[in-house]
């Protein structure tokens, strides 16, 4: 009884760390169709909405990419998602995500944001 306890302990570790393993790395969402920015505070808030163009896709999200040009009025975000796993079988249909980060002020030449997807990106005042 106790071998058969382990063994299954042993395979449901190795079955996560499998699925862990094999989790796909975030893809930039097919497009954006809205963002908004504002300022609450000392920090910015960015809020976007777009479409995947499958089911199965998690964990939207915005992320601040980092590049440095001191010249530049516009910081760039990427709207990411975690697509599913291949051979998944899912809906072939645009659905909508929403995404929202609070980040810090950026620096103060900065007037504007950019929102970048796989096909279109969306760019919007900071207000």
């Amino acid at each position: 009884m106790r071998i058969v306890r382990h063994f299954l302990v042993a395979a449901a570790a190795l079955a996560l760390a499998a699925a862990t393993a094999t989790a796909a790395p975030a893809k930039p969402i097919y497009k954006v169709d809205a963002a908004s920015v504002k300022i609450v505070g000392r920090n910015l808030v960015v809020t976007a909405s777009g479409a995947v163009n499958s089911g199965g896709w998690t964990a939207a999200r915005l992320h601040l990419k980092e590049t440095y040009k001191p010249e530049s009025d516009t910081e760039v975000i990427e709207f990411l998602a975690t697509p599913p796993p291949p051979g998944e079988v899912v809906v072939q249909a645009l659905l909508p995500v929403t995404a929202t980060v609070t980040l810090a002020l950026p620096r103060y030449a900065v007037v504007q944001v950019k929102i970048v997807a796989e096909t279109n990106s969306v760019t919007t005042p900071i207000r």
